[in-house]
Formats: structure tokens, C-alpha cells, sequence
């Protein structure tokens, strides 16, 4: 469920071959929509924040996205460090992204 008009950003995934070894040639860019999510309207007990964290964005739930990967976002680049998921309904809604 994702009932904003995203932003449109560049979704690099890294490693994503069967390889066992690091490969910093292994990059692949995807396009995707992405929501900013002010955290600091939300009541936070440290459960979906994350201490380095400079910002937060919102993905569906159906991009491929991991811990490393880098997102371009109005010409910045920022690197995922945290995933959460958002749950509704015993199906993942929507992806929570700590970026820094």
C-alpha cells in the first residue's frame, strides 16, 4: 500500500550475484518512487528509529532493497543502513529506510 505520489530516485543495489566475494563492480540501478518520512512527528521510544540515521525514507514492499545498497535521491546520495517493515493486515505494506 502506497497511496503518495513518490519521488522519483535511482535504487543502486550492490552484489547482488551469486558470488560469495565483495564486488564493488557489481552495481545494478533500478528507478523507483520513494516517500520522505518525518520521524520526528512520530512518538519515538527507539524501536523504529535509528541512531546514525539522517533521514527516512518509505519504499513498497515489492523493491528489492538490502543493508549497503545506496539510494540517489534529488541528486544526493544516501547509503541504507536499517530496514524496517510495516505491517498490515499479515502482509508487509511498506518498507521503512534509514538512510545516512
Amino acid at each position: 500500500m502506497f497511496n503518495v505520489n513518490g519521488i522519483p530516485a535511482t535504487l543502486i543495489q550492490n552484489n547482488r550475484n551469486e558470488s560469495s566475494v565483495y564486488d564493488d563492480q557489481d552495481k545494478q540501478e533500478v528507478d523507483i518512487k520513494v516517500c520522505p518520512y518525518n520521524v520526528d512527528e512520530s512518538v519515538a521510544f527507539g524501536e523504529y528509529t535509528t541512531a546514525q540515521a539522517k533521514g527516512y525514507f518509505i519504499v513498497k514492499s515489492s523493491v528489492d532493497v538490502r543493508e549497503g545498497d545506496e539510494i540517489i535521491v534529488n541528486d544526493r546520495t544516501f547509503s541504507i543502513i536499517d530496514l524496517k517493515d510495516n505491517w498490515i493486515w499479515n502482509k508487509v505494506a511498506n518498507i521503512i529506510l534509514a538512510v545516512k
